[in-house]
């Protein structure tokens, strides 16, 4: 008797995605928006007055700004709705201390495969940061030190820590907003900070480097005083 090979479907296939969906469209315009400091803390998101604003639905809004919300952007609070998030000085120092003990981990093997053209491009994005400050074009600013900091990281084969740190880019670029709203930093002083961490990395030497990138995010406070200086971004 002859056996009868079943027939296999043909295996689905979708096409590349050529644009952002909506809503990750609206996340992105909201997110500039607030990084810019155009949205200011504590400055209510309304649902219905976004989605007019955006020609989309309220489900789109709904959900970009749940997203916002989990990036630490956004606050959801019961018959208030969506708030602009005022990063507390406890937050800010919580998000600090975190990418601080990642990346200064990531830092001991970056520091051993940063490629010399690596650190020349880290050297100039603390050029541009200083120039960018000298502007205001803090978008920039935020944007520029998250490709900086992403060199050292990308540095460390663990992917994990990689997803860990860069969850934080959000929450970090608004506390790097509410700092240079309220402080008044020397771009010249930005460029060298920036500068003096690669010249660290660049003498391979993985203690070190895991403690200039710590000291970089939380100051004095890494070496037992918790009252010393801020690190910096």
């Amino acid at each position: 008797m002859q056996t009868i090979q079943p027939v296999m479907p043909e295996p689905i296939t979708f096409d590349p995605v050529k644009h952002p969906s909506l809503c990750d469209a609206v996340v992105a315009d909201l997110r500039r928006a607030i990084i810019d400091g155009k949205l200011r803390p504590g400055e209510r998101l309304l649902e219905i007055d976004l989605s007019e604003q955006f020609h989309v639905s309220r489900a789109i809004t709904r959900q970009a700004l749940q997203q916002l919300s989990f990036d630490g952007l956004v606050e959801i609070r019961p018959r208030r709705g969506a708030v602009v998030t005022r990063m507390s000085s406890a937050t800010a120092r919580d998000v600090c201390t975190v990418r601080g003990l990642l990346e200064g981990w990531a830092a001991r093997s970056a520091c051993q495969t940063l490629s010399d053209a690596a650190l020349r491009r880290m050297r100039d994005i603390a050029d541009e940061m200083g120039a960018c400050l000298r502007t205001g074009d803090v978008y920039s600013v935020v944007a520029l030190d998250i490709e900086y900091h992403t060199l050292i990281c990308r540095g460390d084969p663990n992917g994990r820590l990689f997803a860990q740190w860069s969850s934080l880019n959000a929450s970090h670029g608004a506390l790097m907003v509410s700092r240079l709203a309220y402080h008044n930093y020397n771009p010249v002083a930005v460029t060298t900070l920036h500068a003096e961490l690669c010249d660290v990395l660049a003498a391979r030497d993985p203690d070190e480097a895991e403690r200039a990138v710590r000291f970089h995010y939380m100051g004095l406070r890494w070496e037992g005083d918790d009252e010393g200086n801020e690190g910096g971004e």
